[in-house]
């Protein structure tokens, strides 16, 4: 599992946006919001790709999660963006 290419993730005050910019332009009809823990896990997964036990021991490196939990919140946001088409 992969992010889905030419994805932006934009920082809008406290919130975070993804828009798509295949075209070369920023495609505002499919927009999603993200927090910020939402944001990290975007941004490992950018680096170090889709694999959830990877993105949960990244989140246990900056955020004060416990490693399951981080684990289990990963896999949700996974799954969540996968039904939404953001990772493919």
């Amino acid at each position: 599992m992969r992010l889905k290419p030419d994805l932006l993730l934009h920082r809008l005050g406290q919130r975070y946006m993804i828009a798509d910019a295949a075209s070369g332009r920023v495609n505002l009809t499919h927009v999603y919001t993200l927090n910020n823990t939402a944001a990290h896990i975007w941004r490992y997964a950018e680096e170090e790709g889709c694999r959830a036990d990877i993105l949960a021991q990244r989140l246990c490196e900056d955020f004060d999660v416990d490693p399951a939990t981080a684990l289990a919140d990963v896999e949700r946001q996974l799954a969540e963006w996968k039904e939404q088409g953001l990772v493919i």
